[in-house]
């Protein structure tokens, strides 16, 4: 009878967290600089969510807490060196795009200890066609997985997953267009192209811009996340992600002056070649005035303060009915203290039952102009 009661409340709890959460999907506007705030005490109507601008002990002391979001492997792919790659590189007007998928069981994203896998073939390719792709990172590979090249615009790779996720981390590199009077202007449009056993998409070059997509794929929790975003000099851009996890019902305190906290996240701060750079944490509920919004504090590898993150959150359009795994979206941004630092924005995906989930998205400086 316990197995049945504690998913029914962990869905009312849901029910209550996912109530009045349609809004817009713009990012809010720039509230005033940011004053300190004493850690701990959280408060979602305070402008910075009671968190402060203090550094911390790297990976704020919990490095175990971290650890299944950070089994990552740095490639370096040999096609780097070649002549081809190099030329489209460094072409006048190539665009370079930051490419990142993470396939597998995503509810459970930083818990490697799941007892209840459900394995699932991911074994498939990527295909740049008019570009050249070049692997930066794996993600969580076992001895038994790997990834291997077809040619300069193609890899592949062998992924099974069970109570894990794989994925990898690419840099796609699109020449310019040729000139409307050349032999190639009629040359088919460039574009991506994802398959996999349980999920293919293609990607125009404009949708890799600023990409926040994520897609259950059966009834168990294994699902795809795909972030991208361009590189564009001299405005730094990344990705964070992590988990992102309802609170347990009875855990959840009754509406006061500091708002109601519904759950938190944790993740990682993902900078250029898909290294990570940095740790995150933070809280997301209903402030005193009903707006669903998220804090969060990011600091660097060392514990080096890095800004406090702010902004609102929501289901997916379209997502009215409660269903096993919600999926929503997150807008917002980082400040330093005192001023906007730049912009982020990305996706969620949870699991009704046991209030699991992750979160997926990307950042970039204030000066970018895809967010």
């Amino acid at each position: 009878m316990m197995k049945r009661i504690v998913p029914a409340m962990i869905a009312l709890a849901l029910i209550a967290f996912l109530a009045g959460c349609f809004l817009t999907e713009d990012s809010p506007t720039s509230p005033a600089p940011v004053p300190a705030a004493p850690e701990g005490a959280i408060d979602l109507n305070s402008p910075t969510g009671g968190f402060t601008m203090s550094d911390e002990a790297p990976a704020f002391g919990e490095p175990e807490q971290y650890e299944a979001l950070s089994q990552e492997t740095q490639v370096r792919d040999p096609i780097e060196n070649t002549y081809e790659y190099q030329t489209q590189l460094r072409a006048r007007g190539a665009r370079i795009f930051e490419f990142r998928a993470v396939w597998g069981a995503l509810w459970n994203l930083d818990d490697s200890t799941r007892t209840d896998p459900c394995p699932l073939d991911w074994s498939g390719r990527l295909r740049l066609e008019g570009g050249v792709i070049s692997v930066h990172q794996t993600i969580a590979f076992e001895p038994e997985d790997s990834l291997y090249r077809v040619d300069p615009s193609t890899i592949g790779w062998i992924s099974h997953t069970g109570r894990h996720v794989d994925g990898i981390h690419v840099k796609l590199v699109v020449p310019p267009a040729p000139p409307a009077d050349s032999a190639r202007a009629d040359r088919p449009a460039p574009r991506l192209v994802l398959r996999t056993g349980p999920f293919s998409r293609s990607f125009t070059i404009e949708e890799l811009a600023a990409l926040r997509l994520i897609e259950p794929v059966d009834r168990c929790g294994n699902g795809i996340s795909i972030a991208s975003v361009e590189r564009l000099l001299p405005c730094p851009h990344g990705q964070l992600a992590g988990a992102w996890k309802l609170l347990p019902p009875d855990s959840v305190a009754a509406p006061d002056s500091n708002g109601t906290v519904y759950g938190h996240f944790r993740g990682v701060w993902i900078g250029a070649g898909g290294r990570i750079s940095g740790h995150l944490r933070g809280v997301f509920g209903v402030n005193g005035e009903g707006a669903r919004v998220f804090f969060g504090k990011y600091i660097d590898t060392t514990g080096r303060f890095m800004g406090i993150l702010r902004g609102e959150y929501g289901a997916r359009p379209g997502e009215a009915e409660i269903s096993r795994y919600p999926l929503g979206w997150f807008a917002g941004e980082w400040v330093g203290r005192g001023e906007t630092i730049g912009r982020l924005k990305g996706h969620w995906m949870m699991d009704a039952e046991n209030g699991a989930g992750c979160f997926h998205g990307v950042w970039g400086m204030k000066c970018s102009p895809n967010l």
